[in-house]
């Protein structure tokens, strides 16, 4: 039994997945923190850090997002109202039909949010400097959410 549960550790650091064939959630959240930062640093913006509270606030917004794909919450309030403080507050959501290859999943959300321009925005505000993101995955679908802040 050890052995197995060695070789399902091992098989998800190298692939980023899991022996079952889900997508490594984890994986899947760094690699587009890697890709956001990339970008901010190509326009000269400091890199986002990650916020326990913001990610937290991700991963409800996420939930509520595969569910009702909106940035309205289920209540009629926006997303970004359950990030605290008088901050700079921003959300994104994107999603893709669900895969275990995270290169594949992260390239095609990060594509679409370049792509959009309010999305791209808010990856490069440089007033944001933090992020949480968080991703949920049912019905055949991963859907992202990232909060932002100041």
């Amino acid at each position: 039994m050890r052995k197995f549960i060695f070789m399902v550790i091992l098989f998800t650091m190298l692939f980023g997945v899991n022996a079952y064939g889900a997508v490594d959630t984890n994986a899947l959240n760094n690699a587009m923190l890697e890709k956001i930062n990339e970008l901010r640093s190509s326009l000269g913006a400091q890199p986002l850090r990650i916020d326990s509270s913001l990610i937290t606030v991700a991963n409800l917004r996420s939930e509520e997002a595969s569910e009702a794909w909106s940035h309205t919450r289920p209540n009629g309030e926006q997303g970004v109202v359950l990030i605290p403080g008088n901050k700079w507050k921003g959300e994104n959501l994107s999603n893709v039909t669900e895969t275990d290859d995270v290169a594949k999943a992260s390239e095609v959300m990060f594509g679409n949010l370049v792509a959009s321009p309010t999305h791209y925005d808010n990856m490069v505000f440089d007033e944001f400097t933090c992020i949480g993101i968080s991703s949920f995955v049912e019905g055949g679908k991963i859907t992202v959410a990232y909060m932002f802040s100041s």
